[in-house]
């Protein structure tokens, strides 16, 4: 579980830095699932914040909609979300912790802090596939997000 979150910050950063470097890129409206690479990583951090605070059984809100105007700026919300996350997950007492959550519209659910974690990252892969699209129809290149390049670059995790 800690290992596969470690993925997901690492793959947020690592394409966030690449984005760095076609700073116009950022929030250039372009096609695609949401307006602009920046609106999909505004997406993809404000609900890892719903479920981060799911996670903690928080009864407090998530927060509204965030926005972010440069590649820098996202790195440095998700460096921290991460730190904090990450803390939070190699305290918790199991990854088969049962969660109890409501989704916006109030329905009551449960799952465990593993199968969260595993939303969470799936989530953040799936719309990180949606940036390499958008980045290769606007005639840019990408870098390699895929688990197995996080393992290479970390082979003590």
């Amino acid at each position: 579980m800690n290992q596969l979150y470690d993925y997901h910050v690492w793959a947020n950063e690592r394409m966030l830095d690449h984005l760095a470097s076609y700073p116009s890129v950022f929030t250039k409206p372009m096609a695609g699932p949401f307006s602009s690479i920046a609106r999909t990583f505004e997406h993809i951090y404000d609900v890892d914040r719903i479920w981060f605070s799911r996670m903690k059984e928080s009864s407090e809100p998530a927060g509204g909609e965030t926005t972010f105007s440069t590649a820098a700026e996202a790195k440095k919300a998700f460096t921290d979300l991460g730190k904090e996350m990450s803390g939070f997950l190699r305290e918790a007492r199991s990854g088969d912790t049962m969660i109890n959550y409501r989704t916006k519209e109030g329905v009551l659910f449960q799952n465990t802090l593993s199968e969260l974690v595993t939303h969470v990252v799936n989530h953040g892969t799936s719309h990180r596939g949606n940036v390499v699209a958008m980045l290769r129809t606007a005639g840019y290149g990408s870098c390699p997000t895929d688990f197995i390049y996080f393992l290479r670059d970390n082979p003590s995790t």
